[in-house]
């Protein structure tokens, strides 16, 4: 088993002001949507800093996280009353070992692009198998790739540029470059804040791993589980030639 990427201090401290701006608008109305409407335990894999589950939570949902980064856990757990916090483990999903089997279980935004190994990858979904009510959904997200990109790289892209605190400014530049034979795209954040009248400045450097659609199912099909549906967005439309995201809806294969 690959060791995971650990997540720098300042990826954690300014992860919830970037994606509350970039991301929560694209996918939080549809997942908080699917955990309404779940009749049993839900678990979020790659819970992160809580930005779906704590929420979730507040909505009276019997939800359950977990995520590889303590440091991650910990923030989440600021946002949650402490009576609560036995909802959450630090755990790796391709080795999890959890108390509960679940209704429904989700890994929301990209979780499978850290996977780098097939095997990894394989072990993760029949984890989430072994975890599943008979009857139980895994539901997960992934981006669609775009081939331009793939060829020529993404050069320094400005992703987020604004307040962090009453004050201070916060930038996030982005860049990419693709293994294609590895299908792997390797990532690079620079980050540059104001921090007690200085700049400061941080580079971050991890690999994501990227998927075509019918290589998903394939994967799928190598799993214990069954794989019921692939959309191209939040919205559940077809996929398309427009789709910038695969939504798979997968069940628990008897």
């Amino acid at each position: 088993m690959r060791e995971p990427v650990e997540y720098p201090e300042y990826f954690v401290r300014f992860y919830d002001v970037i994606y509350k701006q970039i991301r929560s608008h694209v996918d939080e109305a549809y997942f908080l949507s699917r955990i309404a409407k779940s009749t049993g335990k839900v678990l979020e894999i790659g819970v992160g800093t809580g930005r779906l589950f704590s929420q979730a939570l507040k909505n009276g949902a019997d939800i359950y996280g977990l995520d590889v980064n303590a440091k991650m856990i910990e923030k989440t757990k600021e946002k949650i009353p402490l009576d609560q916090h036995h909802r959450l483990w630090t755990q790796n999903a391709v080795t999890m070992q959890l108390p509960h089997q679940f209704s429904l279980i989700l890994a929301p935004f990209r979780v499978f692009s850290h996977l780098i190994d097939i095997e990894d990858q394989i072990h993760c979904l029949n984890r989430i198998h072994a975890h599943l009510e008979p009857g139980g959904r895994f539901i997960f997200d992934l981006y669609v790739p775009d081939l331009n990109i793939l060829l020529n790289g993404r050069h320094e892209q400005v992703d987020f540029d604004g307040e962090y605190a009453n004050g201070k400014r916060l930038k996030r530049i982005t860049s990419a470059n693709a293994d294609l034979i590895n299908q792997i795209s390797n990532v690079q954040m620079k980050f540059r804040w104001d921090e007690d009248g200085r700049q400061q400045e941080a580079v971050w450097k991890f690999p994501m791993r990227f998927y075509f659609r019918y290589e998903l199912e394939h994967l799928i099909r190598l799993s214990k589980l069954e794989l019921e549906a692939i959309y191209g967005d939040y919205q559940e439309t077809p996929v398309s030639k427009e789709s910038k995201d695969f939504v798979l809806v997968c069940r628990r294969r008897e």
